[in-house]
């Protein structure tokens, strides 16, 4: 069970403020009886691009900037990675997991470790890409075993998540271009407000000295 919830806010005040005994506290850029409402000052951004290295030294207490983020789970930190050369599918070979990366320690078992975006505005966006690695607790260290991670995106702010792809150690970093679904597109179209998060979350439980990394996230 990823999450439960008793009480009297229906959509769970759409997940953008704290269900109380006396209705929905709605968090700030958000108004409505049920926290429907987008009222903020600035529209949702369009693009999306983090790289982890415009942050300071890296760190196991370091976390990313919470301006992109609308929760982390399962002790994201930021520390550096060794350089790695990804091939991807256009036999075009570029240093892509490079600098620094959210890591994430396996341990924390599954629904319990995962990334989710801050809501985005996709209209003009038509892929999602980003860098994906598993190692051990020395992240220079490759390893065989497991850690499937999977991409979800939703629409209606967590309430449901579909599902990208889904994501399996390879024992070397790997590089993910996805098309966004021309589904996703549309329901967007049709939101009147609001946008769409995405979400790395692990599936399957896995040994407590592996974890898994992300990085170089664009949106484009």
């Amino acid at each position: 069970m990823n999450s439960l919830f008793i009480g009297e806010c229906p959509e769970y005040c759409h997940d953008r403020g704290l269900c109380t005994v006396s209705g929905c506290q709605c968090a700030i850029g958000y108004s409505g009886l049920y926290c429907e409402k987008y009222v903020g000052i600035e529209p949702l951004p369009i693009w999306f691009n983090e790289t982890f290295d415009d942050l300071p030294d890296a760190g196991i207490n370091n976390g990313p900037n919470l301006n992109n983020w609308f929760r982390l789970s399962g002790n994201g930190h930021i520390r550096h990675v060794c350089d790695e050369n990804i091939n991807n599918n256009n036999n075009i070979t570029e240093n892509y997991l490079s600098g620094q990366a959210l890591h994430f320690s396996a341990g924390c078992g599954c629904g319990n470790v995962e990334a989710i975006t801050r809501e985005l505005n996709i209209s003009q966006a038509t892929t999602i890409s980003f860098a994906f690695h598993v190692t051990t607790e020395d992240n220079c260290v490759l390893t065989s075993s497991n850690v499937t991670v999977a991409l979800e995106w939703t629409y209606d702010e967590g309430i449901s998540w579909m599902r990208l792809i889904t994501m399996y150690n390879q024992e070397h970093p790997q590089l993910f271009n996805i098309t966004l679904p021309s589904t996703m597109k549309q329901v967007h179209k049709q939101r009147v407000i609001g946008g769409i998060r995405f979400r790395w979350t692990q599936i399957k439980h896995a040994s407590n000295d592996l974890y898994w990394s992300i990085d170089n996230i664009r949106l484009e």
